[in-house]
Parts: C-alpha cells; structure tokens; sequence
C-alpha cells in the first residue's frame, strides 16, 4: 500500500520526504526515514519518479515526481486495489471471461 500511497501523492504534484512522511503518519502509516528513502530510490531506479534538487530555504530538497511508467503502474494498482475492494468488502468477484465452468476446475 506504501508504493500506491507514495506514486498517488507524487501523481498530484512534486512531493519530497519529510512531506511524505507526514502524509503518511496522517494516514495511520508510521515509517522511517530509513524506510521511507530506500522505497523513494528503489521507485526512482524503476522509472516510477523521477526527482530534482532544488533549494529550500538555503538547503537542497530532492522532490520527486511521477513518471509515464509510474502513472502507468499506478492505474495497474489502482484496478488491483479496487478488484480487491469490490471482492472483500462488497462480495463482488472480480470480472472474468468465459462460463463459470470454465472458470473452476474440477479437482
């Protein structure tokens, strides 16, 4: 859930760190630093964000931003998540091809 919470924020507008882990506390996630930053970079190296330095108040914030793969990935989850939803809390089977009993094997 952490990857889909941290691409969502970054699709809205650049985020960095210290603004993630906030979000995050207000969501009911607590997480470190020392997990927060190795999550960014491994989604950084997957050309899900990318990031730029820019000065703040005289210190260099890295912000990171959505990519076109990123986006991509995040609609991919989003269908996952919602399929998960719709079966958990509503008992709606996710949609799937053919007759049912094609759909079941026989054991």
């Amino acid at each position: 859930m952490l990857k889909v919470i941290v691409l969502y924020q970054a699709s809205v507008g650049p985020v960095y760190g210290g603004r993630l882990r906030n979000d995050l506390r207000a969501q009911g996630y607590e997480i470190s630093p020392g997990s927060l930053y190795p999550l960014l970079h491994s989604l950084e190296q997957s050309d899900l964000l990318k990031s730029r330095l820019k000065v703040y108040k005289g210190r260099m914030r890295k912000y990171y931003e959505i990519t076109v793969c990123g986006k991509t990935c995040l609609d991919e989850m989003r269908t996952q998540v919602g399929d998960i939803v719709r079966e958990v809390f509503f008992e709606i089977a996710p949609e799937t091809k053919g007759t049912p009993a094609e759909n079941h094997e026989i054991i």
